[in-house]
């Protein structure tokens, strides 16, 4: 992983610049970054849904990993400087397609499914993104769902996390990585 930092050497340091001098950015910690490039890297999802982009890190980390293979990362944010920071930092990204709205205006619009989607917005809203994604029919069968912040805002995911370990549909594992992380692979039942 040294390689990939270092070739993306000076948008990492940008990331990190605005990290320490802007307030209320909400990035995933570095190597939260590098386990959702080799994440992707692995599974080579064609279409990625990223629910909160905030300033675009963890957007670049999904990027440059798709990148690869021809993979494409859609991402709402809904604040307008986060977003236009966002804007700014992923400009030379080919493969994103960047949304500045509400989640829930977003979801009902896309004419994609996705093989992959990755939830780090409004913690307590989790559950009704997951319930809009399958009510709209957005998740390919099979899809991988991340979910962002498990075990440091508990319970605020609660009700995400009771659904996605008892709904038949959802197979889930919580890992210990960054804030805590949900994996859930999602496949239709007959």
């Amino acid at each position: 992983m040294e390689r990939i930092k270092q070739i993306y050497k000076k948008e990492l340091e940008k990331f990190e610049e605005q990290r320490k001098n802007i307030r209320r950015l909400w990035n995933i910690t570095e190597s939260v970054g590098l386990f959702l490039y080799r994440f992707v890297e692995i599974s080579m999802p064609k279409k990625i849904l990223e629910l909160g982009t905030s300033n675009g890190y963890s957007t670049f980390w999904l990027s440059i990993s798709a990148e690869k293979y021809g993979g494409e990362v859609y991402s709402v944010e809904v604040d307008e400087k986060r977003f236009a920071m966002a804007k700014d930092n992923l400009s030379e990204r080919k493969n994103i397609h960047l949304f500045n709205n509400l989640i829930e205006n977003v979801i009902p619009i896309l004419n994609e499914k996705f093989d992959m989607t990755f939830i780090d917005a409004n913690k307590s809203d989790y559950y009704k993104y997951l319930q809009m994604l399958l009510e709209y029919d957005k998740l390919a069968d099979p899809s991988v769902i991340v979910a962002d912040n498990i075990k440091s805002h508990q319970n605020s995911v609660q009700k995400y996390i009771d659904f996605v370990t008892t709904d038949k549909r959802f197979d889930t594992e919580i890992e210990n990585i960054g804030s805590g992380m949900a994996l859930t692979v999602y496949e239709k039942t007959s």
